[in-house]
């Protein structure tokens, strides 16, 4: 019996001595997305919560974006943020591993829901050709607010004053290039957005980094901008590549800002463009309801 329990003994002093050898420790995985997901928006995913029990050890992060817990969209990375285009349309889950140097590994699922409320409609105003607008709606606990946009970019007749493409699928897809005179003017109610009101569409698109694309991107609920390019002493300039929207800011007599996008790029930027300039046109207008 004396020998069994040394032997017992014995073994327990070298399962605790291999335990001491092998470092058993995982990380802490932790992640968030950096603005709110919405559908076939890009987002920036960040895992930079994520910690090791282990002072200077390296970590390093693989992302499982579609949450199908089949395959991982991205390899080990080592940096902790990725951009991702959000794949599910109303709620999904992403995937995230933590590795730590010692190949110790932490998984979390976490779920998201992006759901948008919105409305598309014909807008009634008092221009020749009609477009679309897409409402947003937002409640608070002391009002409701509907911000509303131009979901088409504006048409006009035909007119030496700007300038309008030869088909009418053209005409459609990217609008009329106007000087901001007259798009400063076009209707009585809706408006040409400041850069105020722009900047908050652009912080609803993920921000200046990635609201380039998201402005552009196919989903329903985006503004789907174009790119029409620019009209500059006549001749049009940057067709298919790049989209300028006039704001209704002026930089100073002879110029004006206006947010520009590009087909190859996340950004959205401001510009200053002399009046004269012919570029595209979204216009807004909001309401507000109070309650009592």
């Amino acid at each position: 019996m004396k020998i069994k329990n040394i032997l017992l003994f014995l073994l327990a002093a070298v399962l605790v001595a291999a335990c001491d050898r092998i470092d058993m420790t995982s990380p802490v995985a932790q992640f968030s997305t950096q603005t709110p997901p919405r559908y076939m928006f890009k987002v920036n995913l960040d895992a930079s919560g994520s910690f090791s029990t282990e002072e200077g050890d390296r970590l390093e992060y693989r992302w499982d974006i579609n949450g199908d817990h089949r395959e991982w969209e991205t390899g080990w990375l080592g940096t902790p943020v990725v951009t991702a285009q959000v794949p599910f349309e109303s709620s999904g889950y992403i995937g995230l591993q933590v590795r730590n140097s010692n190949g110790n590994i932490t998984e979390l699922y976490q779920g998201f829901y992006t759901d948008e409320h919105y409305r598309i409609q014909n807008a009634w105003t008092d221009l020749e050709i009609d477009f679309r607008r897409i409402d947003y709606n937002f409640s608070f606990s002391d009002h409701h607010r509907t911000w509303v946009w131009a979901y088409d970019n504006i048409q006009l007749p035909d007119s030496e004053q700007w300038y309008n493409f030869s088909t009418s699928s053209e005409r459609a897809e990217y609008g009329t290039l106007m000087p901001w005179s007259v798009a400063d003017t076009l209707d009585k109610d809706y408006h040409l957005p400041s850069k105020a009101e722009w900047q908050e569409m652009i912080d609803y698109c993920g921000g200046s980094a990635l609201a380039g694309f998201n402005l552009q991107v196919e989903a329903e609920h985006g503004l789907q901008l174009a790119c029409p390019g620019i009209v500059i002493n006549d001749q049009l300039q940057e067709h298919g590549t790049s989209g300028y929207y006039w704001t209704g800011d002026e930089a100073d007599e002879a110029s004006a800002w206006a947010l520009k996008i590009s087909a190859e790029s996340n950004e959205a930027e401001f510009v200053i463009l002399d009046k004269s300039s012919l570029a595209s046109v979204r216009l807004m207008i909001e309401f507000f309801q109070y309650f009592r």
